[in-house]
């Protein structure tokens, strides 16, 4: 039986405390007068306390307090610990800003749109601008949320509620990386996994050696199997400190922990793998769980975390597939979080955390917080946002852009590099190439801005265009029921200029159908008529020998400049071409009335509209 609690479902009920339940509240106020504080529980477990006796002007700490408790609350619109912090932390800089002041204000009556402004302003020095409008954004959300907001100054009350200061949803962010940097990129992170995979697996080796053949082993070896084995049933680090500095003590702890245990160094490589291989956000990855189901051997189901979504579209089941083949650890998703699960299992043991990442972090600071489990911890339990010195990770690999300057490392990008090589390789289909959202959230978030896929985009449709226009060029004229003698010069030219078109092609003469008499046959069957263009002789010539009239010049898709391709014999308007009615004409056939014998001036073989 599993020791997770029990969930709600069909047949099952949700679990409830006994008795009348008061949940504890999110903003404490001091009866005797103190500065109020927050606590935040988040929808992961992740929790957090905000103490505003951090900051000045104390007339202003109980209505924010309020604010921030609305907005991270239960009810609120940030419920994860760094959405929260976020919110925190422009309350903070807002507060230090404003006790600079020469004339500060002592409470939110007080406050002035001057006071906003400088607060961008601000942000502007020290950060890019989009950065600084997110930090705006977040401070007008919170102000928002102040109580009794008929206290604010009618200025500040109309600046808050106006659309357009915050981050520009429709701004398009960084792109992803190209061809190249993303192959170096992987290749690199390939190379540092398969070197910590060969490390556990050298030390698991002689462990395995030195309980089943410690006579096998040299001296050396066998003391080495000795600490190897307290490690592994202890979980603290054994060292041999003779002969060592007291300096050089830290450096042989964590030299001997990465004989068995994944180390904080470690993660950079395999988040960036990780990343790469499964196309999932970071957030997604950090929360990787270690509780998974095997299929048969062939893949592995496990529930994703993707808190963006909502509480209740939070979570996900995927089936990432195993490849049997040692060789191949490294190619399937599924494969890869197996290895994951593997060499950090020791870790996960003594760490105790649900997620699949546990490492050792037993030096330094992490001896003290660690001491209870050996120096073990889940690195992202705590908190997500855990620096991985990406860009120090990639300076040791000598990564570089397209430009030859270092490469900005930075895993949302990957994210995006991973959607847009996938809409490449099933032809631009979203529907095909979605992994993690929607169709519409692909294309607005990742794919609209980037460079990559609009220049391959572009290629796409020019190639469309080409092969349209040299398949138009070859049309040629089935006149006169496959007899060219019988077709006059008069009705080849009205032909050539167009007066004859349809909607599928040119004809003729539809006062002489195939079957005799009016054509009465739908646009549909053009294409099996004697008397319709023949889009099947590359050489501009019928099968009879009838020239094939030339269509006007196609452009290529820049020089179009993105407009949507219109049919290159369209006329009149698109409901006239289409055989349907216009959106103001109503019932089309009832209000005209004209006998079925008649066809309506400038329209040849619609019975829509005869």
């Amino acid at each position: 039986m599993s020791g997770d609690p029990a969930r709600a479902g069909r047949g099952r009920t949700a679990a409830v405390p006994d008795g009348f339940y008061q949940p504890p509240p999110t903003v404490e106020l001091p009866e005797d007068g103190g500065a109020p504080v927050v606590r935040f529980t988040g929808e992961d477990g992740r929790e957090c306390v905000f103490r505003f006796e951090e900051l000045p002007l104390e007339g202003l700490h109980r209505d924010f307090a309020h604010a921030l408790g609305a907005r991270i609350g239960p009810g609120g619109g940030r419920r994860t610990q760094r959405a929260a912090t976020s919110h925190w932390q422009s309350v903070k800089r807002f507060f230090l800003l404003l006790d600079q002041l020469p004339a500060p204000p002592g409470c939110v009556e007080e406050l002035r749109v001057r006071h906003l402004q400088r607060y961008l302003m601000t942000r502007r020095q020290t950060c890019s601008e989009k950065s600084a409008r997110k930090n705006l954004q977040d401070l007008l959300l919170l102000m928002r949320a102040l109580p009794a907001q008929d206290r604010l100054d009618s200025q500040v009350a109309d600046f808050v509620g106006q659309r357009g200061h915050g981050v520009d949803a429709q701004q398009v962010g960084q792109p992803g990386y190209s061809d190249r940097e993303f192959q170096a990129i992987m290749a690199a992170a390939r190379s540092d996994v398969v070197a910590i995979r060969d490390r556990i697996a050298a030390g698991e080796a002689l462990l395995q050696q030195f309980l089943h053949r410690p006579g096998s082993l040299s001296v050396a070896d066998r003391g080495q199997g000795a600490r190897l084995e307290a490690m592994a049933r202890t979980g603290r680090v054994q060292v041999d400190f003779r002969g060592l500095a007291v300096g050089e003590f830290p450096a042989a702890c964590y030299e001997q922990a990465r004989q068995l245990f994944v180390v904080a160094e470690d993660l950079t490589p395999l988040l960036v793998y990780a990343a790469g291989l499964t196309g999932r956000n970071p957030e997604t990855l950090k929360e990787l769980p270690s509780k998974h189901r095997l299929v048969e051997d062939r893949a592995v189901a496990v529930t994703l975390t993707k808190r963006r979504r909502g509480k209740a579209n939070s979570r996900t089941s995927v089936h990432w597939s195993v490849d049997a083949d040692p060789a191949r650890q490294l190619r399937t998703a599924g494969s890869f979080y197996l290895l994951l699960h593997r060499i950090m299992a020791r870790s996960r043991a003594f760490s105790g955390t649900a997620a699949v990442w546990s490492i050792w972090a037993g030096n330094g600071h992490g001896a003290v917080r660690n001491a209870s489990t050996g120096g073990h911890t889940g690195p992202f339990d705590a908190e997500l946002a855990r620096k991985l010195h990406l860009g120090h990770w990639a300076q040791q690999h000598g990564l570089a852009g397209d430009d030859g300057a270092p490469l900005q490392m930075k895993l949302t990008r990957i994210k995006k590099t991973v959607e847009a090589r996938t809409a490449k390789q099933v032809g631009g289909h979203l529907p095909s190439a979605r992994l993690t959202n929607t169709a519409e959230t692909s294309f607005a978030h990742y794919l609209r801005g980037d460079p990559f896929i609009t220049e391959w985009a572009a290629e796409v449709l020019t190639e469309a265009i080409t092969d349209a226009e040299q398949h138009a060029r070859a049309v040629v004229l089935r006149l006169g029921g496959a007899d060219a003698g019988t077709v006059t010069e008069d009705v080849r030219q009205r032909a050539a200029a167009g007066e004859l078109d349809t909607l599928a092609a040119a004809c003729a003469d539809i006062e002489h159908g195939p079957d005799g008499g009016r054509c009465r046959e739908s646009f549909l069957a053009c294409f099996g008529c004697p008397n319709e263009a023949d889009p099947d002789q590359e050489d501009g010539r019928g099968p009879h020998g009838q020239a094939g009239r030339r269509t006007s010049t196609v452009r290529t898709a820049d020089e179009h400049g993105g407009d949507v391709l219109r049919p290159l014999s369209a006329r009149g308007p698109v409901h006239y071409r289409v055989g349907r009615r216009g959106p103001d004409r109503g019932d089309h056939r009832r209000r005209t009335a004209r006998p079925r014998g008649r066809a309506s001036p400038g329209r040849r073989g619609c019975r829509h509209c005869d």
